[in-house]
């Protein structure tokens, strides 16, 4: 009895002490914290009984997590509620996730462990900063300006380093940076020859990432002054080509040879620029063949102000869509345009279509906005159809609307022919806006309607839906039977055609596109003989992807089809086709390219019989600085509903353009249909020369003069290479040069130095100096010069006062020191050993300033900007503190209250 109570009371004191020692710690939500930066945790310790004087506590940080200051209570005898603050700090760079710290409280051999989850948020950031760039270049020079690549976020980045205006020197264009690591990348450029005096050159680099965000970018701008010795032109001058040609073709049995001259000019005749003429001389008319521009031609056209328009001679004139909307004739045109209206008038008698003998008419424009109008048009045209020559009059009216979302133009008309009206109409509408787009076109010309079209019927519609950037769904639909009266010039017909069809496009990335729809159709030939007349419904399925050096397009298709040739064909076959076109660029001045199609189809045979048709070729082009341009194209053959435009099986142009002269050669076999023979490859070859001419129209006036000398002393004056655009003097003894009989314009106006340079002496004014020189005037400039002083110094690294922070003080961030004044900004970067030099800068008083890109919030820099006064030979001295960004917490002797939500 007597054990048992014992054991009674032993039990019960135990469970006493473990009850007392049972303890519940809390902690608040940090939430999301930034990478670098700093954070504050607070942990309470509860318990029902009073805490024990002995409750150690410990905190359990993540790898490279550094505790920067805490807090712990005093102890009090008969405590229950304990309270502890601690702030920590991230590192720079830490990887976006969460990361656990662990709380320990440990009360008589009973651990008690709290974890937090602490989310580091994603940044995402590249910073692209010019590191060097020259203060001026001549043309000719390769222009280099280096950038400083940094990847400021928390990601490891992969970037793709571009230029628009230059190349990469020694570095790929594919870059992977770690969280905060920088590189250094040099953008070159060929600074090009120009006729300009004085402009500036562009340098830029761009660094795109993945997943669509937006890209960094940096540009800067170079002033460039002309290299070349350019002797001043007196005169106002008119270009002018002559030159001739020798043309040959082959159709069928029959061959044919010409030669022709050629004249043509184009620009302005006055110094005002008030009076524009752009005139073509090509003759005589031996034969005609206008697929190659083998006919003869003698235009003139005259603009007065960019307000009155003249064209005498041949000429393509365009009233409207639906009654006049293209034809190459012989005439007059004469077009005013004012403020609130405009005008046309015309006659013509068309040249290359023989359905078309003279028209002449008009039209008003009544301008509502700068976005919208309203006209009136008629025009009277004697046409010939089924062997019948007769007048046909038309009136018409017209809208359009052009905004940043909507295009409009709509057209309706009525003409008059043998006693007979009729009518046409013409709309065309476009909706574009951020989440949809919507598109349709609608023509009608009735039987007896005699214009641009004639009995021809045209419905299109189709309507997309952007569901995000790169996706996009989308229905349409073609309704298609037209007649365009088209110029023996555009060798092209206009199928039936009628088709439905439903899409998905897929843009991931700027290079690939996926393009997948649905599709029935039904399409006939309209030359006799039918070559093809099928009814079809298959899938679709498109790729395209496009880089600077290489893309590719691929298109497969699967289905059933028809063919229509049969009469009474209602059996349906099925048919694939697969289509690849890949481009290369081999080198910066060659692209290659092939083609390569098989179909497997009874849709063009006569005998509804299963064919495998195979078309394949291959083109290249060549672009070599410029000055040489040639292109090759080869196809086997055509499917027979490619007939849209004048197919070419061999195709060969080459153009070498030299400063006063250029050659071009055109030859190839290529296919006709309008004409009428057995045999329908055409071989062509085409020669000609142009001799460039600026013939003078009238001698320049109000031309200016510029003067200056050089000043300053204890350095030779004589020999220094001054440059004024393209005009070049060299400095006398006492330091003087001018420039005469200078045409009045805006100049960049530099000095190279003699072997005083050497010697530490340079322009006290920013140089190049840009200057305006005026008509019948004399520009009179100074260049000061002045011996040269040095600025050295250094960046010391603080250690810092609290031990928290001696681990970021490891990652020593990239400093940039600053030197301007108010005309010259230098920057240069400190080397590792943390010193920085300015030589050979020009005495007086600047400002000097210090600075970390990217991660400000870790660093400090103690008295970050100087000003300091410069004398010549005179070296200075300067001294930045860098320190970590201390944090510091100051507590009051208040009781505070912790909320923490569960």
């Amino acid at each position: 009895m007597i054990r048992f109570i014992f054991i009674l009371l032993l039990t019960i004191t135990l469970k006493g002490f473990s009850q007392s020692q049972r303890l519940v710690v809390t902690s608040n939500s940090p939430g999301k914290v930034a990478a670098g930066g700093h954070f504050t945790l607070f942990f309470e310790v509860k318990s029902e009984n009073p805490l024990p004087e002995s409750l150690h506590e410990k905190i359990s940080l993540p790898q490279r997590w550094n505790l920067l200051s805490e807090r712990k209570p005093e102890i009090v005898s008969g405590q229950k509620v304990r309270k502890y603050m601690y702030v920590i700090n991230t590192p720079a760079g830490a990887a976006a996730g969460g990361y656990l710290i662990n709380f320990t409280v440990n009360a008589m051999q009973h651990p008690v462990t709290t974890p937090v989850l602490v989310m580091i948020d994603q940044v995402r950031k590249v910073d692209i900063l010019v590191i060097s760039q020259p203060e001026f270049t001549k043309e000719g020079d390769t222009l280099r300006v280096e950038y400083m690549v940094q990847n400021s976020g928390n990601k490891k980045e992969a970037l793709i380093l571009k230029s628009t205006r230059g190349y990469l020197e020694n570095t790929k264009d594919t870059l992977m940076l770690d969280p905060g690591a920088k590189m250094t990348v040099v953008v070159a450029q060929i600074v090009p020859f120009t006729d300009a005096n004085a402009w500036q050159s562009a340098s830029d680099l761009s660094a795109d990432m993945t997943d669509g965000i937006q890209p960094a970018y940096q540009a800067v701008s170079v002033p460039v002054f002309s290299a070349k010795v350019k002797k001043i032109d007196p005169y106002y001058r008119f270009p002018v080509e002559i030159g001739g040609g020798y043309l040959s073709y082959v159709y069928g049995n029959r061959s044919d040879v010409a030669f022709q001259y050629s004249a043509l000019g184009r620009g302005f005749v006055d110094q005002k620029q008030k009076h524009y003429l752009d005139f073509t001389l090509r003759g005589p008319n031996q034969f005609v063949f206008p697929a190659v521009g083998s006919y003869d031609q003698y235009s003139l056209d005259y603009a007065y102000k960019n307000q009155t328009f003249v064209s005498v001679g041949d000429y393509v004139m365009q009233l409207n869509n639906l009654m006049e909307f293209g034809r190459f004739g012989r005439g007059l045109r004469l077009e005013q345009q004012f403020k609130r209206i405009s005008y046309t008038a015309f006659y013509q008698k068309a040249r290359f279509f023989p359905n078309q003998r003279d028209a002449a008419g008009g039209k008003i424009l009544f301008k509502l906005g700068q976005a919208s109008n309203v006209g009136l048009h008629y025009a009277s045209k004697n046409v010939a159809y089924f062997r019948q020559q007769f007048w046909s009059n038309m009136l018409g009216v017209s809208a359009n609307i052009h905004t940043k979302d909507i295009q409009l133009e709509a057209e309706a008309a009525s003409g008059q022919a043998r006693g007979i009206t009729d009518y046409g109409g013409f709309l065309r509408f476009q909706l574009s806006k951020k989440w949809i787009s919507l598109s349709s076109n609608v023509i009608y010309a009735g039987k007896d309607f005699y214009g641009f079209y004639n009995n021809s019927r045209l419905l299109n519609l189709n309507l997309g839906l952007n569901i995000t950037q790169k996706l996009t769904v989308g229905l349409g639909s073609n309704f298609s039977d037209v007649n365009p009266g088209l110029d023996a010039t555009s060798y092209s017909i206009s199928p039936k055609d009628r088709s439905y069809l439903a899409y998905i496009s897929y843009l991931p990335n700027q290079k690939n596109r996926f393009f997948v729809f649905y599709s029935t159709q039904q399409r006939e030939d309209r030359l006799k003989p039918i070559d093809f007349h099928y009814w079809e419904e298959f899938g679709n399925l498109s790729y395209n992807y496009t880089s600077e050096k290489f893309s590719v397009f691929y298109q497969g298709r699967y289905g059933h089809s028809k063919n229509l040739l049969i009469a009474d064909n209602t059996g349906k076959r099925q048919f694939f086709s697969n289509l690849i076109q890949p481009t290369i660029r081999t080198t910066k001045w060659l692209w290659l390219g092939g083609y390569l199609e098989h179909q497997h189809t009874s849709k063009f045979s006569s005998a509804d019989i299963i064919q495998d048709l195979f078309f394949y070729g291959g083109n290249a082009r060549i672009s070599l600085k410029k000055n040489l341009q040639a292109s090759f194209m080869y196809r086997n053959n055509y499917a027979p509903d490619e007939l849209y435009e004048r197919r070419s099986y061999l195709d060969l142009s080459i153009l070498l353009d030299l400063k006063r002269h250029r050659f071009s050669l055109t030859g190839g076999r290529t296919y006709v249909p309008n004409l009428d023979t057995r045999d329908k490859n055409t071989l062509f070859l085409t020669m000609k020369y142009a001799l460039k001419l600026n013939i003078p129209v009238s001698r320049k006036r109000n031309l200016g003069s510029l003067k200056g000398k050089l000043t300053g002393f204890g350095f030779p004056k004589q020999g220094n290479l001054i440059q004024l655009g393209s005009h070049r003097f060299m400095t006398d003894s006492t330091g003087m040069f001018s420039f005469e009989g200078v045409a009045p314009d805006n100049y960049y106006l530099s000095i190279t130095q003699n072997e005083a340079r050497g010697e530490g002496v340079i322009p006290v004014v920013k140089m190049p100096m840009l200057v305006e020189v005026k008509a019948d005037s004399i520009k009179v400039v100074e260049i000061p010069l002045s011996r040269t002083g040095n600025i050295l110094g250094k960046v010391e690294f603080v250690k810092p006062s609290q031990n928290g922070v001696l681990a970021v003080l490891k990652e020593k961030p990239m400093v940039l020191v600053k030197m301007s004044d108010e005309m010259t900004s230098l920057i240069t970067e400190v080397n590792e050993k943390g010193e920085f030099s300015f030589k050979e800068i020009r005495p007086g008083s600047w400002n000097i300033s210090a600075y970390i890109p990217g991660n400000q919030d870790r660093f400090i820099i103690d008295d970050s900007d100087k000003r300091v006064d410069l004398d010549i030979d005179k070296t200075i001295n300067i001294v930045f503190k860098l320190r970590p960004n201390e944090r510091r917490i100051h507590f009051s002797n208040k009781n505070f209250e912790v909320s923490v939500k569960k």
